[in-house]
């Protein structure tokens, strides 16, 4: 029993500094949530756009093609947006809070009348 206690104590310990650890270790260069709003929100629309031209089989591309505009137009490159991502998979809360505002401009936009 004592053995139980102590494995018990240990593993509480360990995880509790796995917490603080994972606090204290937000990259220097995040990338705050509202700007990774809009990075996601473009990111995906990407993602769409490539999964439609492989469906029609129109010019095909990869939508990994297009993130080096998107990162430009948001002034970040891909190092900052993978660790900010990483930082926030880490970070549930935070990541919930940033794709629940991804999907509401995804589906405002998705609502919006077509502009021609």
């Amino acid at each position: 029993m004592n053995i139980r206690i102590l494995m018990s104590a240990l593993f509480f310990t360990t995880a509790f500094q796995c917490c603080i650890r994972s606090e204290e270790s937000a990259p220097k260069e995040l990338i705050p949530p509202d700007s990774m709003v809009n990075i996601l929100v473009d990111v995906h629309i990407a993602e769409a756009a490539a999964n439609v031209a492989r469906i029609n089989d129109v010019e095909k591309f990869s939508a990994s093609d297009l993130y080096p505009d998107i990162f430009k137009t948001h002034l970040t490159d891909s190092i900052s947006f993978r660790k900010s991502f990483d930082y926030y998979l880490h970070h549930p809360k935070k990541l919930d809070k940033i794709y629940e505002q991804v999907l509401n401009e995804l589906s405002r936009r998705e609502s919006e009348p077509e502009q021609k």
